[in-house]
Parts: C-alpha cells; sequence; structure tokens
C-alpha cells in the first residue's frame, strides 16, 4: 500500500516517521539512562543515609553503654549498701551526662539471706531539674520488667525493647541495664542492675528530618521487628513489621523485615506501607542494638526530574519536528514536480508513442541528467525495435527450419508401429526422444530376407544440427552396406572405413547391429564403442550379452571389429538401449546408471508386450530425474522373440 503513493507524500512520510523515531529514541535515550542514573544515585544516598542515621545512633547507644557501666563501677566502689549514697552517684551521673534520661539502681529481691525488700533508687529529667523517687514502691514491680528481668536471667548487660516507663514519667525509652555482683566467698551474688534511660524523642526528631521528596520517610525497627519510630504514631511501640503488614495485606513486607531484624544492609523496592505507593527501601543495622533502620524512597518522586527531562526533550524535538515538516514539504516540491513530468511522458511513451515530446528541464542535476537519458533511451528504443523486428523474424525463420529438420530426422527412424503385423514371430517397438530440437541419435530394423532381421542403434558423438546431418550419413551407409554384407562385423568394418576417410569433423558414433535368425534365434552381432544390449529371460533373468571387441565407427581407418553370437529362446527379450538412459541425472546430478537399469528390466514380465518395457523403463528414467534438464537423448529398441515362423514348422511336418 506504501508503494502506491507518490514519491512527493512518501517522501514526506519517510521524513516524518524518520524525526519521529529520532525523537522517540533521543526521549527513550533520556528516560532509561537518567532513570538509571538516578536510580543509582538514590540508591546510594539513600544506603548512604540508612548507614549514617545507623551510626549516630550507634554512637549515641554506645555513649549510654559507657556511662552506665561508669555508673555500675562508682556504685561498686561506694558500697551498694547505703541506698542513700547509690541515690547521690545516680543524681550526679544524669546530670553530668544529658543524653541520658534517668539512672536507676534496682536491688536484687532475692539474696543468699533470703528475700528482700524492693529498693529501686531512680534519677530522671522532670522539666529543668533532676528528680529523685524509689521505684520499688506497691504500684510499680520492677522485678518483672523486661530492663531487670534480661540482664539477671542472662548474666549480662542488654538493651531493652522500647517502651513507655509509667514509673519513670510515661516517657517512651529504651534502657541499658548492667547487673552488678560481689564476690561472697567462692561465689558471685547479684547485688542489683544498674540502668540507663534514654529517651527516644531525640531519635524521633532524628528520624523526621530525614526527608526524600514530599512522602519519603525513615523510620527505625527494634530487634524483635517492633516499630520504634514511624511516620504512623499508631505503629509505635503497639505494632511490629510482621503485624502492620498482615494488617494491611502486605506479605511481600514479611521477609523484609526478616532481613532487617537479621542485620543485612539492602535496597529493594516494595509497596510503601503509608500511601500504598511504589518506592524503594533501604536499610541498615544498628549493631550494638540490633535495630534496624530504613529509608523509604517514593518511585514518582525518583523519577519525576527524568519525566521532567523527557517531556522537555520530546517539546523540543515536536517543534524540530514541525520545521522539519516545512523543510520536507519544500523539497518535495522542488524535487517531484520534473519527476511527475517525466512521468507523463513515460506513459506516452508506454503507450508506443515514441515521437511524443519530452519535457526540457533546466539544469545539470540529476533529474535534468535523467531527462537527457530519456531523450537518448527513445531514440535507442525505437533503433532496438527496429532490430528486435528483424531479429524475431530471422529467430521464427530458424525456429521454423529447425521444426522441419526434426521431422526429416525423425521420418528417417521407423515410426509405425507395429512395424511388421504381419509377423507373429516377434513383438518390437522403438522410442526415440531427442534431449533438443535435433538429436544424434538413430536406431533402424528390416528385414534381410524372409527369416532374418536386422536391428541397429547408434549414437553420434555431435550434438544438434550436424549430429543430425551424420546420423543420416550413418543410416544411409549402414543400410547400403548391409546390402552386400552377411556378417554384422564385416558390415562395420566398411562402415567405419567409409565414414572415416576425409572425416575433416572428426565425428564419430556408437554403434550396435546384431541379425537375428527367427528360425531357431540364433543372434549375431557386432558392437562399436556402444552400451551394451540386455537379454531378459522368460524366467525374468537379465543378462547382457557377452562383451566383444570394437571402438567408436568413424574414428580411424582399417579397424576390425569382433563378431559375437547370442540364442535367444522363445519368450526371451532383446533390449538396446543409448546412454542417454544409464546417464540420466536427478536434481543431486547422481546418474541413474546400469544397477537401476537393470532393477527395472527385472520387473519386466514375460506377459507384458515389448511397448510395455519401454514404457516401464521411462517411467523409471522420469521418477530418477524429478524434473531434471537431461543433456543427451533418450532411445530404446525393443525385441521380443515369440516362436519361430510358422512356414518353417509346416516345411518340417512335410
Amino acid at each position: 500500500m506504501f508503494r502506491n503513493f507518490r514519491i512527493g507524500t512518501r517522501l514526506i512520510l519517510l521524513t516524518l516517521l524518520g524525526g519521529t523515531l529520532v525523537v522517540a529514541a533521543i526521549t527513550g535515550f533520556c528516560y532509561f539512562f537518567g532513570s538509571r542514573q538516578i536510580e543509582k544515585e538514590t540508591r546510594e544516598k539513600a544506603i548512604s543515609v540508612a548507614l549514617g542515621t545507623a551510626y549516630r545512633i550507634e554512637v549515641v547507644q554506645q555513649g549510654a553503654e559507657k556511662i552506665v557501666q561508669g555508673c555500675a563501677a562508682r556504685i561498686r566502689d561506694g558500697g551498694t549498701a547505703s541506698p542513700e549514697r547509690v541515690a547521690e552517684i545516680l543524681e550526679d551521673t544524669v546530670a553530668q551526662n544529658p543524653e541520658l534520661f534517668g539512672a536507676a539502681f534496682a536491688y536484687a529481691t532475692q539474696t543468699s539471706h533470703g528475700p528482700r525488700k524492693s529498693t529501686a533508687p531512680y534519677a530522671y529529667r522532670s522539666g529543668s531539674r533532676i528528680t529523685l523517687k524509689d521505684l520499688g514502691t506497691d504500684d510499680y514491680r520492677y522485678d518483672i520488667w523486661d530492663w531487670y528481668t534480661l540482664p539477671r536471667d542472662l548474666e549480662r548487660s542488654v538493651w531493652s525493647e522500647p517502651y513507655f516507663d509509667e514509673g519513670g514519667g510515661g516517657t517512651l525509652m529504651v534502657t541499658y541495664s548492667a547487673p552488678l555482683y560481689e564476690r561472697r566467698g567462692n561465689t558471685r551474688e547479684l547485688v542489683g542492675i544498674v540502668t540507663g534511660d534514654v529517651a527516644l524523642t531525640w531519635l524521633t526528631d532524628l528520624l523526621k528530618s530525614i526527608r526524600f521528596g514530599k512522602t519519603g520517610y525513615a523510620f527505625l525497627l527494634s530487634k524483635n521487628g517492633s516499630y520504634i519510630c514511624h511516620p504512623k504514631q499508631d505503629y509505635v511501640v503497639k505494632e511490629t513489621v510482621f503485624s502492620a503488614a498482615e494488617e494491611a495485606g502486605k506479605t511481600a513486607l514479611r521477609p523484609v523485615g526478616r532481613r532487617m531484624i537479621a542485620g543485612e544492609t539492602g535496597y529493594i523496592p516494595l509497596r510503601n506501607l503509608v500511601n500504598d505507593a511504589p518506592s524503594h527501601l533501604a536499610f541498615a543495622p544498628v549493631p550494638s542494638t540490633g535495630w534496624s533502620v530504613g529509608v523509604v524512597v517514593s518511585d514518582a518522586e525518583l523519577m519525576a526530574p527524568v519525566v521532567s527531562l523527557s517531556r522537555s526533550v520530546a517539546g523540543v524535538g515536536a517543534a524540530g519536528f514541525a520545521i522539519l515538516l516545512l523543510v520536507t514539504l519544500f523539497i518535495a516540491r522542488s524535487i517531484t514536480r520534473p519527476v511527475r513530468l517525466l512521468d507523463e511522458a513515460t506513459e506516452t511513451l508506454a503507450r508506443g508513442d515514441l515521437d511524443a515530446p519530452l519535457p526540457v528541464i533546466a539544469g545539470n542535476d540529476e533529474i535534468a541528467r535523467l531527462a537527457g537519458s530519456f531523450s537518448r533511451m527513445r531514440s535507442e528504443l525505437k533503433r532496438s525495435m527496429d532490430d528486435l523486428r528483424r531479429t524475431t523474424a530471422a529467430k521464427q525463420k530458424i525456429e521454423s527450419e529447425l521444426e522441419i529438420a526434426r521431422s526429416i530426422q525423425m521420418s528417417l527412424v521407423p515410426r509405425t508401429f507395429p512395424a511388421f503385423p504381419e509377423r507373429p514371430e516377434f513383438d518390437l517397438f522403438a522410442e526415440l526422444h531427442p534431449a533438443r530440437a535435433i538429436g544424434g541419435d538413430f536406431y533402424d530394423f528390416f528385414m534381410l530376407d524372409r527369416d532374418r532381421i536386422c536391428i541397429a542403434i547408434g549414437d553420434v558423438s555431435d550434438k544438434g544440427v550436424p549430429a543430425a546431418l551424420f546420423m543420416a550419413v550413418v543410416r544411409t551407409f549402414l543400410k547400403a552396406i548391409w546390402r552386400d554384407e552377411e556378417s554384422p562385423a564385416a558390415t562395420l568394418a566398411r562402415l567405419n572405413d567409409e565414414l572415416a576417410a576425409d572425416n575433416a569433423t572428426c565425428m564419430f558414433v556408437t554403434l550396435f547391429c546384431a541379425v537375428i535368425d527367427l528360425r531357431d534365434g540364433v543372434m549375431r552381432y557386432a558392437c562399436g564403442g556402444h552400451n551394451l544390449p540386455y537379454i531378459i529371460g522368460s524366467n525374468g533373468t537379465v543378462r547382457q550379452v557377452r562383451r566383444i571387441r570394437g571402438i567408436t565407427v568413424g574414428a580411424m581407418e582399417g579397424m576390425a571389429f569382433e563378431e559375437g553370437n547370442e540364442q535367444l529362446a522363445p519368450g526371451e527379450t532383446f533390449f538396446l538401449y543409448t546412454d542417454g538412459i544409464s546417464e540420466a541425472l536427478n536434481r543431486q546430478e547422481q546418474l541413474f546408471g546400469e544397477d537401476r537399469l537393470e532393477d527395472a528390466l527385472e520387473r519386466y514380465t514375460k506377459e507384458n508386450s515389448a511397448v510395455n518395457l519401454l514404457e516401464l523403463v521411462r517411467n523409471e528414467v522420469e521418477y530418477f530425474a524429478d524434473g531434471a534438464e537431461q543433456s543427451d537423448d533418450l532411445t530404446m529398441v525393443a525385441f521380443r522373440y515369440l516362436e519361430p515362423p510358422r512356414h518353417q514348422a509346416a516345411k518340417g511336418s512335410e
């Protein structure tokens, strides 16, 4: 359909299509590589922020650990017997370390001497001053809280999960707890638990300060997956990453949570838990506490600069596209107008009006030279048409003469079958199929007398008219010599001398001659370099006649030919052929060969006629060739000996 448009229309469409593809390619290139670059930079920045935040938290946590360890050392050195002295140390520790919200020493409730009254001096910040209270009251059981039970049972320092401390002012905090032991003889006994509380208000402010666009945010998970900080305040302490994922139907967040609490660092895509928008999550661990910092980046805001750049490129491309269209219209008009004039002129020439005027196009560009070429072409076309008429007439004359020559050649060989309808003693049939209009093969048969028949088949060394003329000479000489000679060998020797004399063209012929006595089936034959015929027995056996000496006929004078003898029994068939049969080629340039020929002859039965035999062989050759063009003539003769002559049988009965 596109080819049916005019050149100008096609030029405009192709230019616009090319411009569109270029703009689309540039826009796509900017979008693809811009998005990859921004994603790479955002990934690196998000991971860096997550790691940096985790490091800042780690620094605070390590500082708190050292403060608590130092406080424990002071309590151990100052003596633990006096709660008043312990309270002074706690107040001093909180006062000197603003990162601590409070510090406590919870006396062990069980000692080697039995139960002990709950006592836990606790110093904490209350506004601008430090308040002291005892946590060991009836309404506050500190011995059931994790900050007390975990270090007692694990016998090592631990960080607690975030919690709202009811006894310490209802503040969201985490506690670092260190067990304090004393030597009692050979044993070590727990004296109490030293704690340092870190309020998470500063941590919430820190994470709120981390922003990636309008919708990006940061959050913090505890080592058990609980939310310590999150934009949704309902999640803080009350939800874990797993319960929130279950509630929101985001099961894909579960393996992410497992990776975070396992202490891994990563950057993965996910659906935002806050607004369900496509996002990416960068996360990094806080080693000392086992917490994990997460930074959420919105994909829409991430790609916003790339989208803006792509739109700008597309806008510039559209403007250039419009300019390109105007330029293309001008170019198309300047080129197609003279082409259109030439098109109209050539239409006139195509209708046969070779004298119609051609447009005159000024200039020396391709169109102007094309117009000049059309003018010269018209002159050459007139001259060529005159030559073509003369050549066609001459060719038709030659083809007519060749057809006449073919008819003459084919008339030189016997074409009427049955050839001897009055002779029931034998069945005879022959075929000749020239590869060209005129071939070089021939066959002949005739009765020498009442009881003997002569059969000959030959193949001239050349093709075409020379071979046909030489074949006619050979057939004429052969028939004339048979009138004087009784022996096939003598006939070929004399024919050889006649053809070799004054043979300036050096042409020759392969020839096989046989004389069959119908009274007893005795066959005498001579061979001049020809393919040996076959005898098909009445039982289906196939054999070649005995090989005898004899070269091609007409090559040189003075050559002798050997004579052979065969006995034909009633029901046997004598098959002669030229090399066009055995040398037939298929599309793979393989030869038909004598083996395939013998296989075909073996399928011939005595109930069939001579014409059936030739039809069988011809079909086998054509099937093998599969339409491949042949370079040699196909010629075959089949003689089937049936019975001795009846007049001989009648004479014997007398």
